[in-house]
């Protein structure tokens, strides 16, 4: 069905306000600002108004010409059906942004600190995960990863001057402890924008290290029950869902 070019001009005026008004409550604003500094403000706050800060520098423009820009009180800039579709859409995002729940939210495989080195490679192995959150008297201890695993051997094998490895006798606690700990995960709650998430993993990369999960609880604190988590394997889905 045919958008007719009134009822497009309209739809795009309504949107770009949802935006406008919306960047100025995000930025606790009540006087008038230009459209452009709002969103370079904006930009530093909202993932969403980040993404699309060029579009929208974009949109103001042709904003103005569908106010300003009229022959006989006729009005001669006409959006199209996709710019209208894309703007209602990043006004959707800020009025309810996507979170992280329920998407992400399943089921993640846990492996305690008690457990044997083979038990670990086992679990991961016929789950096709490269990592699981490891756990001590209900406290996350570490995020294990197939590289600690390999390491771990690694620096088995350095030591005891190419011996067998042990892989039925050393806990994961023990494995933990011989590589050490990096921290390779971040909590979030289950309301998270899902816009930040790629972000996430992208500021670990700029500071040369690497994100392997994001975990997610209730509220965003580790002593809470795992209700999800996102790897970099999800990170297409991740993006899929932002469109």
């Amino acid at each position: 069905m045919v958008m007719p070019e009134s009822n497009r001009a309209e739809r795009f005026l309504n949107a770009y306000s949802t935006i406008e008004r919306e960047m100025k409550r995000l930025l606790d604003l009540k006087d008038h600002r230009r459209f452009f500094e709002l969103v370079d403000r904006s930009a530093r706050l909202s993932p969403v108004i980040e993404r699309y800060r060029f579009d929208l520098r974009e949109y103001s423009e042709l904003r103005n010409a569908i106010v300003h820009d009229r022959v006989g009180g006729k009005i001669i800039a006409i959006p199209t059906k996709e710019v209208v579709e894309k703007i209602e859409r990043v006004a959707s995002l800020l009025v309810e942004p996507v979170k992280v729940a329920p998407l992400f939210l399943k089921e993640v495989l846990t492996l305690s600190g008690s457990y044997p080195v083979s038990r670990a490679i086992r679990d991961l192995s016929m789950m096709s995960y490269t990592q699981a959150p490891v756990y001590e008297d209900d406290k996350l201890i570490g995020l294990l990863t197939s590289n600690m695993i390999v390491k771990w051997i690694g620096i088995c094998l350095i030591d005891n001057n190419d011996r067998e490895v042990n892989l039925h006798e050393t806990s994961l606690t023990d494995v933990i402890k011989k590589v050490g700990h990096k921290n390779g995960y971040h909590f979030v709650s289950i309301n998270q924008s899902l816009f930040s998430i790629p972000d996430f993993f992208l500021r670990r990369q700029q500071e040369g290290r690497k994100l392997e999960a994001v975990l997610i609880t209730q509220s965003g604190k580790s002593d809470e029950p795992l209700l999800g988590i996102i790897t970099n394997r999800d990170l297409p889905a991740v993006h899929r869902a932002m469109e």
